[in-house]
């Protein structure tokens, strides 16, 4: 088939051919038709039929093929993108194969089409086919661009440095008459400066680098183009073919039309004939007649045998409340019952307990302390018997906005001079606590040293030293105690933790509990060598527990596996954590790494420990279970739900896990996850979001259930409760009241009535130990379902 050219974007169906290292100023989009091609650009992956990719600008890459394996190509240029957005820098993360839970959906119907339209090409019209390509365009810029801050995620080399933006500006404007004046006048410099710097930066001359970029797309048009020599000169800023021909005979040793004539021997093997062109206009066009008919499909499930199951163990045995001080507020001790009550949490996670507004010694290397702020805390805790998870470490206090984005960051925590403070101030605690509350008690309670930012004390730090003092101290007083560890911070890298876990392996001191934070913002630099892809979480998540669990494995160390901090977003200002997406995205999370774990510690229980200036609104995308004012968000109601599973697994899958009890009853969690689109990991505030943008998509889905085996026939009762955007949603019923930010005590009291799983009840009846029914979940819907005799 022909080259086809609009616009300045060239379209064909080829034979793709084995390339080696090579880049283009072009942005290129390949759709796989059939067989496979290996490919590699920053990454190396395969893509396979129907994969769809994206190679951004002068990214280098190579192809590596078999014969006869078809793709359709559209190239486009990268001027043109930049002529479409004020985005100083254009990057795309496109990739069906790498990004694997992104919705290619839109971009693959659109690159089908646009390939149907030139497969019936009407050369009288071309206008449907530029349409369409502006539409990708517009796909991508919408849904798949990465925002320069993030783009080193993604490309190693990028780093948003000063050169980084100039060789950009210089990739947008190269086919322009571009001086260094220019260049200079734009980023705001002095010539003299821009041409010092730019040598330093890049080693070459800011002229000779230009012209290296001209003649290198040059190169490119002139092998995949039917354009004149002249033309391509112009076309790419060269004053004349002349000056073109120099620069080309000095960088490949030979003319332009030498090359031409070099790549169309190439080239002629990766012309697809007519008949086979046809065969795939034939084969796109049934593709999409059967995906049309596939959005209309419902899952089937099948449950054979009701005795012989796995069991389910619900280990959301944590939940994180925060720093010590605020559970001396009534509203906080209130919540933290309730939750207690209702979710059945048998530990709570408490921190930051030296904190200085405790008032709890003025010289640490002395014997004078003051516990009794502590002991207020302590005695809420023991009163109604709730054993504490207690992170002896040191932590900033850190209201996040995003991410990224701190609004409001403080140190409250003693700063201890040298280890024989931090000796003196555990020994005096601990001894207090023995004194003040049954031993038996505090054998309930956990004490974990993480490997915090915060150095436990100033002078000749080293965590080992200091964890080995804490645990030594608190076994010498409470011999049968659980010890937590480790717990690494972002910054520390995989030789590192070895060393730490190796080191307390062979010192005898290993903790019973190995802890770590899994959060899908908060990256790790050892797992620099995995990136964190949008759309896998889940994935990254249980690659990043596997790796720290293998670890102490390889050093044959026992212990327990505990992530004791995670959610959906380490932000306090996330509006999906108000929403049902956070409930299906709880369950998803758990479903996905229930077994590789031990314990799970939520983050966090309430709302009440975020208050900020901006916390006046009834939700303002809070961290917490319970919004300020106690109402239950959804992900509550997803812990509850949880809770009431029974232990016998019957059969686990993408949107359900079906469960018996030991009473009988069939308990079945069905749940509609949705995953986020591109656009919210790529969006720095995720507090001002558009809703309507965040997922890959909004689809229901229907599950038909099929259950074998039941002892008696007879009539079942079939009971569901439901929370989705229709019944008990806090976000979805605060919109009905206009989003007022002050509601009185009346309107609160309305809320927390509403805020509750919608009930429905119906029977069906068992012929030959076999029930049917099925259900359809709106997007982000959770529905409990419950089967018992009537």
């Amino acid at each position: 088939m022909k080259q086809v050219t609009i616009q300045d974007c060239r379209m064909e169906l080829i034979y793709l051919t084995n390339e080696k290292k090579h880049f283009h100023q072009e942005l290129e989009l390949i759709y796989l038709i059939d067989r496979e091609a290996s490919l590699d650009a920053e990454e190396s992956y395969v893509l396979k039929q129907n994969d769809i990719a994206v190679i951004n600008s002068n990214i280098q890459h190579s192809v590596s093929t078999g014969s006869r394996t078809i793709a359709f190509r559209l190239m486009i240029p990268y001027r043109l993108l930049g002529r479409m957005t004020s985005e100083e820098v254009v990057f795309f993360q496109c990739n069906s194969a790498l990004y694997i839970s992104n919705n290619y959906k839109e971009i693959r119907r659109l690159a089908e089409t646009l390939l149907l339209n030139y497969l019936s090409m009407d050369s009288r019209d071309l206008s449907e086919l530029a349409s369409i390509i502006f539409q990708i365009i517009h796909e991508l810029l919408e849904n798949f661009s990465v925002d320069k801050n993030r783009i080193a995620l993604y490309l190693k080399k990028f780093e948003n440095r000063k050169i980084d933006r100039i060789l950009n500006y210089i990739n947008l404007h190269y086919f322009e008459p571009l001086s260094l004046m220019d260049v200079a006048e734009h980023f705001g410099v002095s010539e003299t400066y821009l041409s010092r710097y730019f040598k330093k930066q890049t080693g070459e001359n800011f002229v000779n680098y230009v012209n290296d970029v001209r003649t290198d797309n040059a190169a490119f048009e002139l092998s995949s183009t039917e354009k004149s020599i002249t033309n391509i000169a112009v076309d790419n800023g060269f004053s004349t073919p002349s000056v073109m021909n120099r620069y080309f005979r000095r960088k490949y040793g030979i003319t332009p039309s030498g090359y031409r004539e070099k790549s169309r021997i190439i080239s002629r093997e990766a012309v697809i004939e007519e008949e086979k062109a046809e065969q795939v206009k034939e084969q796109i066009s049934r593709k999409i007649e059967e995906d049309t008919k596939k959005s209309g499909s419902s899952k089937k499930v099948v449950i054979r045998n009701l005795r012989d199951s796995a069991e389910w163990t619900n280990k959301n045995m944590l939940i994180n409340i925060g720093e010590a001080g605020v559970v001396g507020e009534a509203q906080i001790q209130k919540h933290i019952l309730f939750i207690r009550e209702v979710l059945g949490f048998p530990y709570v996670r408490i921190w930051n307990l030296f904190s200085e507004k405790f008032m709890i010694a003025e010289d640490f290397s002395g014997d004078s302390f003051n516990f009794d702020y502590l002991d207020r805390i302590f005695d809420f805790f023991v009163h109604n018997k709730i054993p504490l998870f207690v992170d002896m470490g040191k932590r900033t206090r850190v209201i996040m906005g995003t991410s990224s984005n701190e609004l409001y960051s403080a140190m409250q925590q003693y700063t201890l001079a040298d280890i024989g403070e931090w000796k003196n101030l555990l020994e005096h605690f601990i001894v207090h606590l023995t004194r003040r509350y049954d031993r038996k008690i505090l054998e309930q309670w956990i004490f974990e040293f993480p490997w915090n930012k915060e150095a436990y004390y100033e002078e000749n730090y080293d965590y080992v030293m200091a964890y080995r003092t804490g645990r030594e101290i608190i076994k010498k007083h409470l011999p049968n105690c659980r010890i937590a560890g480790v717990c690494p911070n972002p910054d520390v890298n995989e030789k590192q933790i070895r060393n730490v876990i190796h080191e307390l392996k062979v010192q005898e001191i290993f903790p019973e509990i190995l802890t770590m934070k899994v959060f899908p913002d908060y990256s790790h630099q050892m797992m620099e060598e995995v990136i964190h892809h949008a759309g896998n979480d889940y994935l990254y998540a249980r690659r990043f527990i596997e790796k720290i669990r293998a670890m102490a494995e390889e050093e044959g160390a026992a212990c327990q596996i505990c992530v004791c901090e995670w959610s959906n977003s380490i932000s306090n200002r996330n509006i999906i954590q108000d929403s049902c997406a956070r409930g299906t995205y709880v369950i998803r999370f758990i479903q996905s790494i229930w077994q590789l774990v031990d314990m799970l510690g939520f983050w966090h229980g309430s709302d009440a420990v975020d208050l900020f200036y901006d916390s006046k609104k009834l939700i303002y995308g809070g961290g917490g279970l319970l919004t300020k004012d106690g109402i239950k968000k959804p992900s509550f109601y997803a812990f509850e739900f949880l809770s009431k599973l029974g232990n016998h697994m019957l059969r686990i899958g993408n949107n359900y896990i079906m469960t018996r009890n030991s009473a009988g009853t069939i308990i079945c969690l069905c749940f509609n996850h949705r995953e986020y689109s591109s656009y919210y990991y790529l969006k720095k505030d995720t507090e001002i979001l558009d809703i309507s943008k965040v997922f890959l998509s909004e689809d229901r889905e229907r599950i038909e259930f099929t259950i074998n085996g039941l002892e008696q026939d007879g009539i079942y009762i079939v009971k569901e409760e439901v929370i989705n955007s229709k019944a008990g949603s806090i976000q979805d019923e605060w919109q009905l009241l206009g989003n007022q930010e002050e509601l009185g005590s009346g309107e609160i009291t309305y809320l927390k009535n509403m805020c509750i799983p919608k009930l429905y009840m119906k029977q069906t009846v068992s012929v030959g130990g076999e029930i049917n029914f099925s259900v359809v979940l709106e997007p982000h819907e959770m529905r409990m379902i419950y089967i018992y005799k009537y």
